[in-house]
């Protein structure tokens, strides 16, 4: 709020808050006086539905996000916080990820 209030950016969007940036771009181009910013965690998003985009087409190995947040809350790590609490990725979702990736080439996959 105080970034906003003190015009030291425009648009504030926390992790999950992706499918909301059409709105929040469009305040910014508005007369609206509703700030453009959204921090709210999900306690659903997976970000299933988005395939990330390969920079090396010629790597042979990816990685694979399974989940998102996490439950522990350990006194060094920030992720539980800005992450979120864990919550898991549909086992459909990664393997149609595991397929596309072998259909790009990539011969060994990990887990994260």
């Amino acid at each position: 709020d105080k970034m906003l209030e003190h015009k030291v950016v425009d648009l504030v969007a926390g992790p999950d808050a992706y499918r909301d940036l059409p709105r929040l771009l469009s305040l910014l181009d508005s007369d609206s006086t509703e700030e453009a910013m959204n921090v709210q965690l999900s306690q659903d998003e997976t970000y299933a539905d988005i395939l990330p985009v390969r920079r090396d087409k010629e790597a042979l190995n990816a990685w694979i996000s399974i989940m998102r947040g996490c439950n522990n809350m350990c006194s060094f790590c920030i992720v539980p916080f800005v992450r979120g609490r864990e919550r898991n990725r549909p086992a459909s979702s990664i393997v149609d990820e595991v397929r596309y990736l072998r259909d790009e080439g990539v011969k060994e996959v990990t887990l994260l």
